[in-house]
């Protein structure tokens, strides 16, 4: 079997990126997640946890997609009436 030459040039485009966030949306980005678990967290044994949501949300921050994780954060404080914090400028 042989393989072109163009198509392993190609190939390293094709491998996943790791992305970090910036590290003032990570911060932000984790204040909401915290708020989150703090209010809107599953009661187990009597300490709040974070529900699957909540754990993909800090984790797309944590991997770049800060828009994505930053939007269901403040989504699910939205929903229960709590005041989102304000947004750090860049």
């Amino acid at each position: 079997m042989r393989i072109a030459p163009w198509l392993l040039l190609g190939c390293p485009l094709l491998a996943p990126t790791d992305v970090r966030a910036q590290p003032g949306e990570l911060a932000y980005c984790t204040t909401l997640y915290d708020l989150a678990v703090k209010y809107r967290g599953r009661q187990i044994n009597g300490e709040s946890k974070p529900d699957p949501d909540m754990i993909v949300a800090i984790e797309q921050c944590k991997r770049g997609n800060s828009a994505a994780g930053i939007a269901t954060l403040e989504s699910r404080l939205r929903s229960a009436d709590i005041t989102v914090p304000p947004r750090p400028r860049q």
